[in-house]
């Protein structure tokens, strides 16, 4: 999935219904997009039919597991000797399975990852697993029971064997990615790199400030929350306002988000005679937004004009903040696969 994803996190329910787990559920786009809307964790665009979650899923949030596993040795291996198999090829003698049964007294296993090696470009077993338990709980009864003191002086209380092979026990070490999270990696006179400063390299957040420039925005209400859009208010609008139809040149910023009722007209200076004339003539139904008459028009002024613009302020900041983050979970993410590359 992650593969299909945008580089700003969404996915398209097209791309969703590539899944066979979704597909097994329901091929219905419209029960996916009312499953979605449900949810509290995911935010989801109808015009585009793409959804996203509302708190990225970074690498960072994601872990590498280390502190819920334990690293198991000596996993017995078996010498293949069929013909079908080949001769003297080494293979695992246990399964997931059975691994995953042996842990479980301590509590839920996750995953069970059986290591393998490459050799003359073939892969063959370490005689390792990596157990990874679903919660803390198991992996501290786990680790109480099966891991050696830190000094080592001490034996673990207890043994396992599977398939008349002792099994031993560490705990996994984090990958670099994941260790020493406050520092971060900088390239010394030497051209080695050298560890120090912060590992987000922090970008400070300046909120970005609005001047109110009175008497430029119009509210609307009333809009049809199913022909309504942008492009239809712009077309219905710059003509009355003397103002191009081009987004980049006109001065005119329409604030609407698709399916809402309610929306604003933002003009970059004040044009008085204009406005009134076209708030009058949206208010008669002289003038229509995607062949329907709005509930009313207006030129804000006092608290109703303040309240916009510290809205939209707001917004500015939120989404200045938004790109910030997915800037920062950008640079965790090269981090993370070079750590493991490494």
């Amino acid at each position: 999935m992650r593969n299909e994803m945008k580089q700003n996190g969404c996915i398209t329910l097209e791309q969703l219904l590539k899944f066979h787990t979704i597909k097994s559920i329901s091929t219905d786009k419209v029960l996916l997009a009312q499953a979605a809307a449900l949810k509290d964790e995911l935010t989801y665009d109808e015009e585009k039919e793409e959804l996203r979650r509302v708190v990225p899923f970074d690498w960072e949030t994601m872990g590498d597991g280390s502190h819920l596993s334990l690293c198991c040795k000596n996993v017995p291996l078996t010498t293949t000797t069929t013909e079908e198999e080949g001769d003297g090829e080494k293979k695992y003698a246990v399964t997931r399975d059975e691994l995953k049964a042996l842990f479980e007294p301590y509590g839920k296993v996750g995953i069970v990852k059986l290591r393998f090696g490459r050799r003359d470009g073939q892969a063959y077993p370490l005689g390792m697993a990596i157990i990874e338990f679903e919660n803390a709980e198991g992996m501290e009864k786990a680790s109480a029971e099966l891991l050696s003191n830190e000094d080592g002086e001490a034996p673990p209380n207890k043994e396992l064997e599977i398939k008349g092979n002792k099994l031993t026990f560490e705990k996994v070490k984090p990958m670099k990615c994941f260790q020493n999270k406050n520092s971060k990696r900088s390239r010394g006179d030497d051209g080695n790199d050298k560890e120090g400063g912060d590992d987000d390299d922090e970008i400070k957040f300046e909120p970005v400030k609005v001047e109110m420039i009175k008497g430029c925005v119009i509210s609307l209400t009333g809009l049809s929350d199913e022909t309504c859009d942008r492009e239809s208010i712009r077309e219905a609008v710059s003509d009355i306002l003397k103002v191009s139809k081009d987004i980049k040149t006109s001065g005119l910023y329409v604030d609407y988000t698709r399916g809402e009722t309610s929306g604003n007209l933002r003009l970059t200076e004040s044009k008085p005679e204009e406005m009134k004339d076209l708030v009058d003539k949206l208010n008669d139904g002289s003038i229509l937004i995607a062949n329907s008459k709005v509930g009313s028009a207006k030129v804000l002024e006092g608290e109703e004009e303040v309240a916009y613009w510290k809205g939209f302020e707001e917004f500015l900041n939120n989404r200045k903040r938004m790109a910030l983050e997915e800037k920062k979970q950008k640079k965790k993410q090269k981090r993370f696969s070079h750590g493991r590359r490494r």
